[in-house]
């Protein structure tokens, strides 16, 4: 299994509120539907702490079972079927190349998943 991370940045002009909602509200889900072998999405929306900066405006965390599917599912985003997802996220988005890294993950210690 393998993780890909985005760091992403909401178009000039839109407030940190207006962006999270409509992600969450309307982008997610679209994503959730329609992008090929995805197995996990997660939004992560930034929160206010005092004297703390962030660099963007939330991360993004997409599961694929290897880097064959992940490569698959950005097949998907060459393709005509994809221009909506696309369209609809220039709607909030800023549009330049993002951060990105794809891992691995080693879970060390979860307390959160015990029953």
């Amino acid at each position: 299994m393998i993780k890909v991370i985005v760091v992403v940045k909401r178009k000039p002009g839109i407030s940190r509120e207006e962006f999270y909602k409509y992600w969450k509200e309307v982008h997610g889900p679209l994503v959730a539907k329609h992008i090929p072998g995805l197995r996990k999405y997660i939004q992560n929306h930034f929160i206010e702490v005092p004297g703390y900066e962030y660099e963007g405006d939330g991360i993004i965390e997409t599961w694929y079972d290897s880097v064959e599917s992940y490569l698959k599912s950005m097949e998907f985003s060459k393709n005509k079927e994809s221009r909506p997802l696309l369209e609809d996220w220039a709607k909030i988005a800023d549009m330049s190349p993002p951060k990105m890294w794809i891992v691995e993950e080693h879970v060390i210690k979860d307390e959160l998943s015990r029953k």
